[in-house]
Order: structure tokens, then C-alpha cells, then sequence
């Protein structure tokens, strides 16, 4: 490859690596994945470093020069489809090996499972409103539960209040729930609020998030374990907040 070859080539690796971490994949398959691509390439001299919120990477050329480039990765969460798609993407460019500039634009342009929203809208009432039962609720409070899995749905999807800060958000999303919860139950749509809330509450949980952290130090990336570990217990507090000043401001359990 050319120098403006090898610049391209690292540019688009990297932004193929900022794509992977943001979709919540573990950093160790990202350089992993980063590696095969470069070796793919006919490059064997790679060092790959990533983190949660940055990626670092160097080449070097039949030549004998070094190419380094770094990149900020500035958004983070869990999305297994984007994942999924990505992970298509590197299966094909591991078995076609496009030339550098369309390497660029499959990556600067991917292609993008869309998903329907009727079926996401319906996966959080029926998550919402199964957990409400599964802990001790009648029908209605499952149904309650539902109708503000619905309302945290909209929130998610067509609020665009995932594009603050993740911890901010989870607060705001968790105080209005929560007063929704008591307002449902105060009409008698629900009978008991705990349930009602224990449902909702369900849909912020960072469970998978955690996993992830105690996987990613186990992997000895402590940097990034430790990273999504104190994002896990942070957002937790955000939502044991968010609902009980809720219920500071309105009022108790019955």
C-alpha cells in the first residue's frame, strides 16, 4: 500500500473499531477483530489498543514505516443488532477483501438492519408488564406496567433523550415513570404500586452491561472493565433516584 493508502486503510479501521465499542462489544474482541482485519491486509506488524473511550492503533508497511492513528469514542450502550450488523460487515470484509476506498465507504456507510418499531414498542410492554406479575402483581398492574413500558418506549426511541449524558438520562426517564406509576395506581389502574414500579424499573436495569464489566476484567482489560463497572452502579443509583424522588414529590407505596 501507499502512505495515503496505509492513512486511509487506519482511519477506516478505526472508525470500524469506534463503531464495534459503541454497539457495547467487549474491547478484547474489538482488537481481535481490528487484528484479523490488518492481517487480512497482509499486515503483520500490529499493536491494537482499546478501551471504552478510546482506541489506539499501529501499522507498519512492507517498507518499514509506522502508521499510527487514535480515535475518541465518545458514545457508549448495549445494541445487539448494531453488534450483529457489524459483525456481517467484518465477516465480509475478512472473505472479499474490498480495495482501501471501498473499505471506506462500507464502513463510513454500513448497512443497517431496520427494525420495526411496532415489534420494540411491543417487546417493552410485554417485558414490562411480565416482570410486574412474575413479582407478586395482579392483571392490572401488569397492564400498568405495560402502558408506561409503552411511555419509556417513546422516550427511548422518539424523545431522543438518549443523546444526553446516559446517567442523566436513566434519572429524568426513571422520576417521570415513576410518577406515572403513582398516578396509574391513584386512579386504580394498578393496585399495587411496588409491582407496578418493580416492572418498570426492569427496563433500566444495566444487567448485561455489568456482566460485560466482570467479563472484561476477567479478560485483564481492567481499564474497561472497571469503566462500564462504575457506569453500571451509577446508572443503578440514577434509577433508585429517579423513583423515589418520585415518590418524595407525590407520594409513598400504599
Amino acid at each position: 500500500m501507499t502512505d495515503r493508502q496505509c492513512d486511509l486503510f487506519l482511519e477506516s479501521l478505526l472508525d470500524f473499531g469506534s463503531q464495534y465499542v459503541s454497539a457495547g462489544t467487549q474491547v478484547k474482541r474489538v482488537e481481535d477483530s481490528l487484528i484479523k482485519i490488518c492481517k487480512v491486509y497482509g499486515f503483520e506488524n500490529i499493536e491494537i489498543y482499546a478501551v471504552t473511550s478510546l482506541i489506539v492503533a499501529t501499522i507498519k508497511n512492507d517498507d518499514g514505516k509506522h502508521f499510527t492513528q487514535s480515535v475518541r469514542v465518545t458514545k457508549s450502550g448495549t445494541d445487539l443488532g448494531r453488534s450483529e450488523d457489524l459483525n456481517n460487515l467484518f465477516k465480509y470484509i475478512c472473505e472479499n477483501k474490498p480495495n482501501v476506498e471501498e473499505l471506506n465507504n462500507l464502513i463510513k456507510h454500513p448497512k443497517t438492519t431496520k427494525h420495526k418499531p411496532f415489534i420494540k414498542c411491543f417487546g417493552y410492554a410485554i417485558a414490562a408488564g411480565s416482570f410486574a406479575v412474575f413479582f407478586g402483581g395482579a392483571v392490572y398492574d401488569g397492564l400498568a406496567a405495560a402502558v408506561i413500558g409503552l411511555f419509556i418506549y417513546f422516550m427511548d426511541y422518539h424523545f431522543k433523550l438518549r443523546n444526553i449524558n446516559n446517567i442523566v438520562y436513566t434519572f429524568t426517564a426513571s422520576f417521570l415513570a415513576g410518577l406515572l406509576a403513582i398516578f396509574c395506581t391513584k386512579i386504580g389502574f394498578g393496585n399495587n404500586l411496588d409491582k407496578v414500579m418493580i416492572g418498570d424499573i426492569m427496563l433500566f436495569i444495566p444487567g448485561l452491561l455489568l456482566v460485560n464489566s466482570i467479563q472484561e476484567m476477567f479478560n485483564k482489560d481492567i481499564v474497561a472493565g472497571l469503566y462500564k463497572f462504575i457506569e453500571a452502579l451509577l446508572t443503578a443509583v440514577a434509577i433508585a433516584a429517579g423513583y423515589a424522588l418520585s415518590m418524595i414529590m407525590i407520594g409513598g407505596l400504599k
